[in-house]
């Protein structure tokens, strides 16, 4: 782009700027795995409409060329009252100085980000997979705070596998009442609230299979295997009491949803875990989960 070409960025998307976004989502990962709003391909407008899409869409010289995306609605997308930027692209030249000043193009279209995050009313968490070259030059012109890191690691289904149940515990489906003790260690283990009411309509959907373990009839860790709405592909929530950390029961619960996998037809489960989760990686690498995707987390924080 000539630096006499005029930039630009539009307001808040209408549905049919959605499409747009939905479609450049799709351009700019190039058919690899991604997660965007909890979804791991298949990426339509009609999925940003019902996550609440806040999508802003980046011209040069009268053409599309960028995006940013994010969720107009608090929730899961909120990290600490920061307004989290699921994904912003555009083109980088990658050019720089010998001090490592980017390209005065570079400058210019990190400048036309840079006023969109100036304008959102908390800190902002800008998410960026690592081959996303122009987010993390955004980052870096901000000085932006790393903070942490998301792996999206895949495992293929080939057949059913034997349950290894630890001396002491057994394994059920889910029962009502469960929802409790499920929300009680998910605010245990994950230091957030997530309700016993969201956990029941979570349970007990027509595409998951919710498998609880207990000891002495208390129920003590749990797994949701739940079927993407995507082609064949599936994910889970799992979460063990800490005190029975390291007992081979969070083993024992990913077997039993590898097969519940296998009952519902998926092919290909996938594992998402924080980067300074170590137990996690510990557990999804024993299991032959593969890393397929790494996104870094920024924090910008407000009066840049």
């Amino acid at each position: 782009m000539s630096s006499k070409q005029k930039t630009g960025f539009t307001e808040l998307a209408t549905s049919e700027d959605l499409i747009a976004v939905a479609r450049l989502c799709r351009h700019f990962n190039r058919n690899k795995i991604y997660e965007i709003f909890g979804e791991y391909c298949g990426l339509t407008s009609d999925i940003l409409r019902e996550r609440h899409a806040c999508g802003w869409l980046y011209y040069e010289d009268s053409k599309l060329n960028g995006f940013a995306l994010g969720r107009c609605r608090q929730g899961a997308l909120r990290i600490h009252e920061a307004f989290v930027l699921e994904e912003i692209w555009a083109p980088c030249d990658g050019m720089s100085t010998e001090l490592g000043r980017p390209s005065r193009d570079d400058s210019e279209r990190v400048g036309q980000f840079r006023r969109l995050i100036e304008l959102l009313e908390s800190s902002v968490v800008l998410r960026a997979s690592v081959e996303n070259h122009f987010a993390h030059l955004i980052a870096r012109m901000l000085k932006a705070q790393w903070i942490n890191g998301l792996i999206l690691a895949e495992r293929r289904l080939k057949g059913k596998v034997e349950v290894p149940i630890p001396t002491g515990f057994r394994l059920r489906m889910f029962e009502n009442g469960d929802q409790h003790t499920m929300a009680r260690i998910h605010g245990e283990v994950f230091a957030e609230g997530f309700s016993p009411k969201d956990y029941k309509s979570w349970a007990t959907a027509s595409n998951c299979r919710t498998i609880v373990a207990t000891r002495d009839r208390n129920l003590v860790g749990f797994i949701i295997a739940e079927k993407r709405r995507c082609g064949s592909f599936g994910d889970f929530m799992i979460a063990v009491e800490p005190c029975h950390h390291r007992k081979g029961l969070g083993s024992a619960l990913l077997h039993a949803a590898f097969n519940a996998f296998i009952d519902m037809r998926v092919k290909k489960v996938i594992a998402d875990y924080l980067m300074l989760n170590a137990p996690a990686h510990h557990l999804y690498r024993k299991h032959n989960f593969k890393p397929r995707r790494i996104y870094n987390y920024f924090l910008c924080k407000k009066n840049l």
